[in-house]
């Protein structure tokens, strides 16, 4: 679109520089009249009939006519595009909004219930636990609050909400650095995988690792449907198709069946809508 734009640009310049020249021509090319003494300075009816020059100021003015019509509807064409732009570009800002906001939405309501959860009392006795801050089921940590965590993670979750994200952006990354093994770390690199999205200069690599991170490292995490299909996205963003695909058709294969998460269905719309 801003290409069009440019064209039609230069194309407005050179009418403008046509139509200048075509109102100087007559006065840069004409030709002073010859006068000869030996012929009647009054010319006859006939001759003035014959003259080739007499049509000449219509045909002038109907090409610069012509030519100021054409730079009328160039200026029309190049005003429609600028309004075209600026609408899109509006609308996009306005969608990264709203997805930002979706999310936030249910991520609150994920830890809900997460905290709601009701703890399932022990049959098998006494058991001892670890010496560290997190306990290992199948492999992955079982997340453990530590003091300070949760206020440092809202703090920064709460400029996600005000819509700072790059302020967002950082504080999530002084959060991991406090808390590499908080119960809230999956949920931060899931923020910045987003985040990395939206703030100016876009940072897809980055996002792309965040998601990467999250899936490794809690592979049983309620964020992984998320942040699969997300990475599925950004593969799209970084023009890698095919591994675009391979994220977004695994979503729906592990997760299509899960009512408690919409990843799959809008794995299965994107999927639908671009490949």
């Amino acid at each position: 679109m801003p290409i069009r734009v440019s064209r039609c640009t230069a194309l407005i310049h050179s009418a403008v520089l046509v139509f200048v020249m075509m109102s100087l021509s007559p006065v840069l090319y004409a030709q002073a009249p010859i006068v000869d003494a030996s012929v009647n300075k009054y010319p006859s009816a006939n001759q003035q009939a014959v003259s080739p020059n007499n049509n000449q100021p219509n045909a002038g003015s109907s090409n610069q006519g012509e030519l100021f019509y054409q730079l009328q509807l160039l200026q029309q064409e190049v005003m429609q595009l600028r309004g075209i732009v600026e609408e899109q570009s509006h609308q996009v800002k306005q969608l990264n909004e709203q997805n930002i906001k979706r999310y936030v939405d249910i991520d609150k309501r994920l830890s809900e219930l997460a905290t709601a959860r009701p703890s399932i009392p022990s049959t098998t006795g006494s058991i001892n636990k670890p010496s560290n801050s997190f306990a290992t089921v199948n492999n992955q940590p079982q997340l453990v609050a530590q003091e300070g965590e949760k206020a440092a993670y809202d703090a920064a979750y709460s400029l996600v909400v005000s819509k700072r994200f790059f302020e967002a952006l950082g504080a999530f990354k002084s959060f991991l650095n406090d808390f590499p093994v908080g119960k809230y770390a999956p949920n931060s690199y899931y923020w910045m995988g987003e985040l990395y999205q939206v703030v100016k200069p876009q940072d897809l690599e980055a996002a792309r690792q965040a998601f990467v991170q999250l899936l490794d490292q809690y592979p049983e995490h309620n964020k992984v449907p998320d942040a699969m299909y997300k990475l599925g996205k950004v593969y799209y963003l970084k023009d890698n198709k095919q591994k675009s695909r391979e994220w977004l058709e695994k979503v729906i294969a592990e997760f299509g069946y899960d009512k408690n998460s919409s990843a799959a269905d809008k794995a299965r719309q994107f999927v639908n809508a671009n490949f």
